[in-house]
Parts: structure tokens; C-alpha cells; sequence
């Protein structure tokens, strides 16, 4: 197990170098002048060609690209991501600040669609083909087709605007992180939701479901008692790959409501074309995806050992 681990760890950490270099490449190939935005913001319009060229080389751009990329990557993983290009604060401040504010709208959001999912889903499944379960798959359906600032633009129109329960933006009461939690919660729901009702259908045809039944079970109880256990895997497996994809949609939901989160941070560095808070945000993205499917991957190691005998082979 031990092994399995280490191996599964040390791939994540190869995954996280290898996207990283990949990012960092992509920025310094981006249209732009770092040292001429910072020169620009020092001494205005009119800065010198000199002074370019020497915040250029206190900065160490003119090195080649594996050098400022070794340094730049040691640096972040000693914590030291730069200033921000637009505000002038340490970067690492800056996440301080707003970290918090992503991470309790992906855990509200991750909430909300973990538990709605497999509600949907185990209503589709007991309904069977009835109306309930045609009803709820064209919910999905419409869930996962809708974007993320087009269910935003709905909701806000409707409990704010035209009935006036919610506030229209985030602040520091619980009613106004109900529509930005359901706006990201809403495409990860769904797709949970038929991935739990495909596979309690597929489930549900194997020689121990119809042992159930003919042991006095209902087929809530046999969907409870036996089929739910089962594909705790691929719902796991799912779950983490739509959780780590709410990060993208968070760039959106704060947006829209006005959420000083990671998401704004890196939407305001996109049009301040702060290259140094864009490389940071990045890689903050990258090691936030693949930790939690290294996460996922460990508790599904734990979990189902016919994991660990296909990994032993």
C-alpha cells in the first residue's frame, strides 16, 4: 500500500513540474514586457529605454528561459511568487487574502453537488424509466448544458432583481453565498447525477441485486444496501475530476458576484497583463487539480482492494 502511495505521489509531483514548465513557457511567450509594465508603473508613460533595460536585468529576463524558470519555481515553492504587477503586493499576500474566499465557495459548491447528486441520481433509480426519472434526467440534461455566467445572469434576475430574497452580490452573510454556491454547484450535479444513475442501473443487473430481492428487499433497500457501495469508485473518481473543475468555474461565479477570490485575482491580472500574478494563479490552479486527484486516487486505493491487486500486477 505503502508503495502504491509513494508512486502515485512522486507521478503527481512529475505531473505538477511538467504543467508548470509547460505554463511558464506559454507566459514568457505571451506578447508583452514585463519590464516595461514595471518601469511604466514606476516613472510613467515616459520611462526610459535604460530604465527598462535595467529593471530587466535586476529581474534576471534577458537570462534563458530553464534559468528564469528554475529560479522562478524555486522561488514558489519557498513561497515566493513576486509582486503583483497591478497592486504591488508580495503575490503570496494576495492568495492569503483571497484563498479563503475560493476555498469556501469550492466547498459549498462541492457540498451542494455531492449530496444533490446522489439524491438525483437514487430517485432516477428507483423511479426506473417512470416519469420522475425522465423529469430528473432532463434537469441534468439542462444542468449541464447551462454556463456557468448564464445560470448566474438567471438566478440574479430572479431572487434578487424580481423577488428580492438574495443579495445580488457575496458579503459576509450566509444568504448571500446561496446563489454563487448553486451556480458552481449546478454542471458538477448534474453530471454526477447521471453518472450515479448509469451505473446503479448497471449495478442493479448483477446476481447480488437479485439476491436481494429475493431476500424481502424493496428496491430502495436494495439500491441503498447494495448497489450504492458499489460504485463508490467511479463516483469518487467523478467527483474529483468535476471538483477540481469548479476552480475554472469560480473564475466566472466571482466574478459575477463580486467574489475577491482567486478566481477575480486572476481575471484582474488577465486585463492588467500582470504576467507574474497570471504564472502564480496558474500554477496554484495546477497543484490544487492534480492534489485533489492524488487525494481521490489514495482514498479509492483505500477503499477497493481490487484497485490495489490491478496495481500490484
Amino acid at each position: 500500500m505503502f508503495q502504491l502511495i509513494a508512486r502515485r505521489t512522486l507521478l503527481a509531483l512529475a505531473m505538477i513540474l511538467a504543467a508548470s514548465a509547460l505554463t511558464f513557457a506559454l507566459i514568457s511567450a505571451a506578447p508583452g514586457n514585463v519590464a516595461a509594465l514595471i518601469a511604466e508603473r514606476t516613472a510613467g508613460p515616459a520611462a526610459s529605454a535604460e530604465l527598462v533595460q535595467s529593471i530587466a536585468d535586476d529581474l534576471g529576463l534577458n537570462d534563458p528561459l530553464p534559468v528564469r524558470y528554475g529560479r522562478w519555481l524555486l522561488g514558489s515553492v519557498n513561497g515566493n511568487f513576486g509582486e503583483s504587477l497591478r497592486t504591488g503586493k508580495p503575490i503570496a499576500d494576495e492568495f492569503a487574502e483571497r484563498a479563503p474566499v475560493t476555498g469556501l465557495l469550492l466547498l459549498a459548491g462541492g457540498a451542494i453537488a455531492f449530496t444533490l447528486s446522489l439524491i438525483i441520481g437514487l430517485l432516477g433509480a428507483i423511479s426506473n424509466g417512470g416519469p420522475l426519472d425522465k423529469l430528473l434526467r432532463a434537469v441534468s440534461l439542462v444542468g449541464a448544458s447551462a454556463p456557468n455566467f448564464f445560470v448566474a445572469a438567471l438566478l440574479v434576475m430572479l431572487f434578487s432583481v424580481t423577488l428580492g430574497w438574495l443579495p445580488a452580490f457575496a458579503g459576509s452573510s450566509a444568504a448571500s453565498w446561496i446563489m454563487p454556491s448553486l451556480t458552481i454547484a449546478l454542471f458538477p450535479m448534474s453530471v454526477l447525477s447521471r453518472v450515479v444513475r448509469v451505473n446503479l442501473q448497471e449495478v442493479m443487473s448483477r446476481p447480488f441485486a437479485t439476491t436481494g430481492f429475493a431476500m424481502g428487499y424493496t428496491r430502495f433497500g436494495v439500491l441503498a444496501r447494495e448497489a450504492l457501495p458499489n460504485i463508490a469508485v467511479p463516483y469518487l473518481t467523478t467527483f474529483g475530476a468535476q471538483f477540481t473543475l469548479m476552480i475554472i468555474g469560480s473564475i466566472v461565479v466571482e466574478t459575477v458576484f463580486a467574489l475577491k477570490g482567486i478566481g477575480a485575482f486572476f481575471i484582474e491580472a488577465i486585463r492588467f497583463r500582470d504576467f507574474i500574478s497570471m504564472q502564480a494563479t496558474l500554477l496554484s490552479f495546477i497543484v490544487f487539480f492534480v492534489f485533489v486527484n492524488l487525494l481521490v486516487d489514495i482514498i479509492c486505493l483505500l477503499i477497493d482492494p481490487r484497485i490495489r491487486r490491478q496495481s500490484n500486477a
